[in-house]
């Protein structure tokens, strides 16, 4: 664990990298410019498919609070993303109702947060 992974409230210590950082970036801006020449849908992909990859960065640094949710949601992802090549009505349901996952994670780092901060 790193001092500042070891002072800081839940939720707020670093888990990528500089260069991490800056592959995620340059994987998205470039899938920006792809995307002008795929099929719709393929967009999609490369957001779920970004998504992924972040989280495998963050699982390299060992996430304090939220590793066993980034672990299990990567799994999910994964499994799932590339159902868009043979599967759609099940890729876009998949779509649909991913967002909730790291919406409720957010909110439960945020509570951890805010108790410790009022202890």
């Amino acid at each position: 664990m790193t001092d500042q992974a070891a002072t800081a409230p839940p939720g707020k210590a670093l888990v990528l990298t500089e260069e991490q950082a800056l592959e995620i970036i340059t994987f998205l801006t470039s899938a920006a410019e792809i995307c002008l020449h795929e099929p719709v849908y393929y967009g999609t992909f490369r957001l779920v498919d970004g998504a992924s990859r972040m989280i495998g960065m963050m699982l390299e640094n060992n996430p304090e609070v939220s590793n066993e949710f980034f672990t299990a949601f990567k799994e999910h992802i994964d499994a799932n993303k590339t159902s868009m090549m043979w599967d759609k009505p099940h890729y876009y349901d998949f779509l649909r109702s991913i967002a909730a996952q790291p919406a409720a994670e957010l909110k439960r780092v945020r509570e951890l947060a805010d108790a410790e901060g009022s202890a």
